[in-house]
């Protein structure tokens, strides 16, 4: 009976074993929270916002959405008005609204650089920031731009649209173009960059609009002689009736 008895309590001893091995392979033990984080827990507990037990529903989180998309905090506000002065400070008049790509930082840094030497300024202030900026001027109709990835470049004559197209057109982010109040195409803005200077659209326009007042004198005078004619040949006429 020994025999058979050791043999039957190694069976069992083997597979407790193994049912122990498997299942503390499978759970973990708990491990309590850190003493300091339970006492650090326990200071910010008066400061911190009560947890909610149960999830938002819908109407909460629409109020919410809309409450971060059209209220603005301090420090926006403050880096709108930041952004403003310094438009105005700078005497900026050309603005080109870009898209901005994904790039390295080494890439970018050069690139900012390089256009500064050329008269451009590179900046990123986010969408949300741009549109508060131009919030109540000609510019606001830009805000549909506003989408996505972008960034703004900024010149300070009519001559950087032509710099902002050659430049551009190695880069790859350009949508739109502004100078002063008005807004131009892609279409438009090649059109003006096709000549060799602006001094020579500045020459036509002059040309045009002084050719245009001749063609009026002219005009206006084939009128006045004509009119005189018709005065003398009426009075010619009643002088002969009487």
């Amino acid at each position: 009976l020994r025999p058979f008895a050791s043999s039957s309590a190694c069976r069992s001893s083997n597979l407790l074993s193994i049912s122990l091995r498997s299942v503390s392979s499978k759970y973990i033990r708990p491990h309590p929270r850190p003493y300091k984080r339970r006492w650090y827990e326990a200071a910010v507990a008066p400061v911190m916002p009560e947890s909610r037990r149960t999830c938002p529903s819908m109407v909460e989180l629409k109020q919410r959405y809309e409450k971060e998309r059209d209220e603005y905090s301090e420090i926006e506000i403050a880096l709108t008005n930041l952004v403003r002065s310094w438009i105005e400070r700078e005497s900026f008049r050309t603005l080109a609204v870009c898209q901005f790509l994904p790039i390295n930082g080494r890439t970018l840094w050069l690139t900012r650089n390089q256009l500064r030497l050329k008269g451009l300024e590179f900046r990123n202030y986010g969408n949300r920031i741009m549109r508060k900026v131009f919030e109540g001027t000609p510019l606001e109709a830009l805000n549909v731009l506003f989408v996505g990835s972008n960034c703004t470049l900024f010149g300070k004559d009519v001559d950087a649209i032509q710099t902002v197209i050659t430049e551009c057109d190695k880069i790859a982010w350009i949508v739109p173009l502004v100078h002063d109040c008005r807004i131009l195409s892609m279409a438009e803005a090649r059109d003006l960059c096709k000549r060799k200077s602006f001094e020579e659209h500045r020459v036509e326009t002059l040309g045009t609009i002084s050719q245009i007042s001749r063609n009026m004198v002219l005009l206006m005078g084939e009128h006045l002689n004509d009119l005189t004619r018709t005065l003398d040949q009426i009075a010619l006429r009643n002088e002969s009736k009487e």
